[in-house]
């Protein structure tokens, strides 16, 4: 809980303090949310590539 605690603390300053600096934080989100969209809809079919690959490797060694 301490540790939450904090974390959210950080974010919530670098939030308020980065605007000041220069620094536009909407970028941020916005690579935020592509992180998010890849791990939902991409990655989930490039392990799915994969695992149909080992798959037919290990149907062939038989």
């Amino acid at each position: 809980m301490k540790k939450l605690l904090i974390v959210i603390i950080v974010l919530l300053a670098l939030f308020l303090i980065l605007p000041v600096v220069g620094i536009n934080i909407f970028p941020l989100f916005w690579i935020l949310g592509l992180i998010e969209w890849s791990t939902k809809f991409i990655l989930p079919w490039i392990v799915l590539y994969w695992l149909i690959k080992l798959v037919i490797t290990l149907e062939k060694d038989k």
